[in-house]
């Protein structure tokens, strides 16, 4: 039944089998990047709150592209019933229902900007020995941990340097205009602010007219007190956060939502298209129903591809 398929079908279902093997890859890569990281605390995968996913806003934008399939399959069956205004009002449903989708979507990605969630800007924790091993005695403890802070400075140095830069002119950005004489005058948030630039900038006030020399906090320690900062004052402070793999995860989320947007915005072109073909030639009629089948079957794999983007990234 169905056989043999028309030529327009099977050129869809050929170009729709290389997709389904682009998107295969990418979420095959992400599924192998996340389990080949440690899941042990504090080095895990980021969780959705960490990188500000919203569970019921993905959830109502799958509702959203699922609806909109359904609608897509409306407009099929009325032009193949020749119900010309259902059909158009159908597409023109499915259409609107695809521009909700991609609005959802830059908001979500409005928010990644906002908080400087993106790839090479994050920074990063590096797995390592914590604490010292047992039967140590002080002296060699303290020589541990020299060593050890010593190993950390060196990994962190061509990432840590970038991060604590951007950080740095964040900070300078929020304090401008603070300094030792009227930090007191200043709310908490600002204190806080320019007690953390003064530690990674190692500057101190002058005592006795003579500047007292203070080491630079290491990047670590700067991005453990920039996310103390985002959490304590909320909505107030938009720093660059520190968030362990949080690179690798924006790299994935930008690559597989970014590819997945762009198909939506090519389905939303055609039916553009459709609702313009059916405005100057008196409705869709019979003959356009196996026009609208084939765009439908390309909508309905871009809606699949969604409902396994949604439980990967905001439910897992």
């Amino acid at each position: 039944m169905g056989l043999p398929l028309p030529h327009g079908k099977l050129a869809m279902w050929l170009f729709l089998v290389t997709e389904i093997m682009f998107f295969t890859a990418l979420i095959g890569v992400y599924v192998i990047l996340r389990n080949g990281t440690p899941n042990h605390s504090p080095f895990h995968w980021p969780a959705p709150h960490e990188v500000h996913l919203v569970e019921w806003i993905g959830a109502l934008n799958t509702f959203v592209l699922i609806c909109s399939s359904l609608t897509v399959v409306l407009a099929h069956h009325a032009a193949h019933h020749g119900k010309s205004g259902q059909a158009m009002l159908c597409v023109g449903a499915t259409l609107v229902l695809g521009v909700v989708f991609l609005g959802v979507k830059s908001y979500e990605y409005w928010s990644k900007f906002d908080h400087d969630i993106l790839p090479g800007h994050i920074g990063e924790v590096l797995p390592g020995t914590m604490e010292p091993p047992d039967g140590l005695n002080e002296k060699q403890i303290a020589e541990w941990r020299f060593n050890d802070a010593f190993k950390r400075e060196q990994q962190y140095h061509a990432v840590g340097t970038q991060y604590m830069e951007r950080v740095r002119g964040q900070l300078e950005g929020i304090t401008k205009g603070v300094d030792a004489t009227n930090v007191n005058d200043k709310p908490e948030v600002i204190k806080e602010c320019y007690a953390l630039l003064q530690d990674m900038t190692g500057a101190t006030p002058e005592v006795n007219g003579k500047k007292v020399y203070k080491r630079p906090i290491p990047p670590e320690q700067v991005g453990k007190r920039v996310d103390e900062l985002l959490e304590k004052h909320e909505g107030q402070v938009h720093l660059t956060p520190s968030i362990p793999f949080g690179n690798l995860w924006a790299s994935c989320y930008f690559a597989m939502t970014g590819f997945h947007a762009l198909h939506v915005f090519g389905g939303i072109v055609v039916f553009a298209i459709i609702l313009i073909v059916g405005a100057t030639r008196g409705g869709l009629q019979r003959k356009h129903s196996t026009m609208l089948e084939l765009v439908g079957l390309y909508w309905h794999f871009v809606d699949i591809v969604w409902i396994f983007l949604f439980p990967l990234l905001y439910l897992i």
